[in-house]
C-alpha cells in the first residue's frame, strides 16, 4: 500500500501547476497591469467598461470637480489582455471648446503600469453611437481609429493627473473626433 501512495503523492506533484510547486503563477494568469485608474476629464466620464462590461458607479470615486469637468478613481484590476472603454462628453461651449482626457494605470502613486498616450497604438477612439455596443464589447472592433491629438486641450488636465496618479505621470490627453466619444485602450 505504501508505494502506491508515493507514487499517488509524486505524480500528483509533478501534474500540479507550475504554481503550486515553485510560488510562481499559473501560466494561465494573465499579469496584472493595475490595481486601479485615475481620469482627469474634461467635462466628465459618463461610463467605463472593462472586457465589455460596465464597471459599478460603487467602484468609482469622485476625487475633485472643477467647475463641472472632473477627476476620478476608479477601482478595478486591470490585466494585462484586459480592454477598458471609457465614454468621454464635453460641452463645445464651455471654456472656449478645451477638452481633455488623461488616464493612468496605477499601482500607487508614480507606479503605473500604463497610462494614456496619443502615439500608442494600444489607444482608439470611435464617436459614432451606432457602433458605440460594438466597440465597447468587441476587444479589436475598430481598434486602429486612432485617437487624435487635442488641439485645445484643458489647462489644468496634466497638473491633476500628476497630482492625483502621481508627480511623474508623462502621458498625453487622448480624444476622439467629436464631444461625446468612446475612447478604447487594450492593456499589453
Amino acid at each position: 500500500m505504501l508505494p502506491f501512495t508515493l507514487f499517488t503523492l509524486l505524480t500528483i506533484a509533478l501534474h500540479a501547476p507550475i504554481s503550486a510547486r515553485d510560488g510562481a503563477p499559473p501560466a494561465n494568469v494573465k499579469a496584472l497591469r493595475a490595481n486601479y485608474l485615475i481620469t482627469a476629464a474634461d467635462d466628465f466620464v459618463v461610463d467605463v467598461y472593462l472586457n465589455g462590461k460596465p464597471i459599478p458607479d460603487s467602484k468609482r470615486t469622485m476625487l475633485e470637480e472643477r467647475f463641472g469637468a472632473t477627476v476620478e478613481r476608479i477601482d478595478a484590476d486591470i490585466h494585462c489582455g484586459d480592454w477598458i472603454v471609457f465614454n468621454v462628453v464635453n460641452n463645445r461651449l464651455r471654456w472656449g471648446g478645451t477638452r481633455y482626457f488623461g488616464m493612468a494605470g496605477c499601482f500607487a502613486a508614480n507606479e503605473y503600469g500604463f497610462i494614456s498616450d496619443r502615439a500608442s497604438r494600444q489607444w482608439s477612439a470611435w464617436d459614432n453611437p451606432r457602433d458605440a455596443t460594438r466597440f465597447i464589447t468587441q476587444k479589436s472592433f475598430l481598434d486602429r481609429s486612432a485617437v487624435q491629438i487635442i488641439e485645445n486641450p484643458w489647462p489644468v488636465g496634466d497638473e491633476l493627473m500628476r497630482q492625483y496618479a502621481g508627480s511623474n505621470w508623462s502621458g498625453s490627453p487622448v480624444w476622439g473626433k467629436g464631444r461625446n466619444t468612446w475612447i478604447k485602450v487594450i492593456v499589453d
